[in-house]
């Protein structure tokens, strides 16, 4: 699993996860873009755009709207509010999924996003439940974060630039990238930082399961195995 140089799906490639993930949240932000410039050119308020189109697919602070949009749980990881807001998150994305990519680990990448999505949303809702939180969940920064956590078990030892004496262990990046949320955390609420320590905890734990030969993303990867077969000219 931690061999320096395996093979890749091809940047156009139909299993190409690194590539799905970032083209799905990019096409997001646009389509949010354009939804917002109609309202901007029909002078419609920005905070009707907000109300009737954005936050209906984020995880809102009020639990009694929470209940009323089930589906947020699963479409809040994918939700950026402008094109910057995405922008370096997904640089850090590419970043640790290539990682993943040159270790074999191409067809975990999206299970770790979605399940540390997962996690992190029902956090989220538990928290709501019993108190007051300052603002809806969105973004896929808490699936980022697992999947660098994941990298810690899956390849710790991977060398990344390998030209350059040797290369750079990843796990330095791997720290720096935590370091530097953290010092985003020192001024962010509470529930922030608990949620962050889910995600690391949800991208740790499929990288201890997945070592362990238990691969939680194998039914995912049947279904669209099924999915292709059935779609497929007889």
């Amino acid at each position: 699993m931690e061999n320096p140089t395996p093979s890749k799906p091809l940047l156009g490639a139909d299993n190409n996860a690194l590539v799905a993930i970032l083209g799905i949240n990019l096409l997001v932000v646009a389509l949010m873009g354009f939804l917002k410039i109609i309202y901007y050119l029909n002078s419609l308020p920005l905070e009707d755009f907000y109300s009737q189109v954005f936050h209906v697919f984020t995880l809102s602070p009020t639990m009694s709207v929470t209940l009323t949009k089930p589906w947020t749980l699963f479409t809040f990881n994918w939700i950026h509010d402008g094109f910057w807001s995405v922008f370096t998150p997904m640089i850090w994305f590419v970043f640790f999924a290539d990682v993943l990519q040159n270790n074999q680990s191409n067809k975990h990448i999206f299970p770790i996003y979605f399940y540390s999505g997962l996690l992190t949303g029902i956090t989220y809702i538990l928290l709501i439940a019993f108190t007051i939180l300052p603002h809806p969940l969105m973004g896929a920064n808490f699936s980022i974060i697992a999947i660098a956590a994941s990298i810690l078990i899956i390849c710790p030892r991977y060398r990344i630039f390998q030209t350059i004496k040797g290369g750079i262990p990843v796990l330095f990046m791997v720290v720096l990238y935590l370091v530097l949320q953290a010092v985003f955390l020192s001024t962010a609420h509470w529930s922030d930082i608990l949620l962050t320590f889910i995600a690391i905890g949800a991208g740790v734990f499929y990288g201890l399961l997945l070592k362990n030969g238990k691969d939680l993303g194998n039914w995912m990867h049947n279904l669209l195995h099924w999915v292709n077969k059935s779609a497929s000219p007889k």
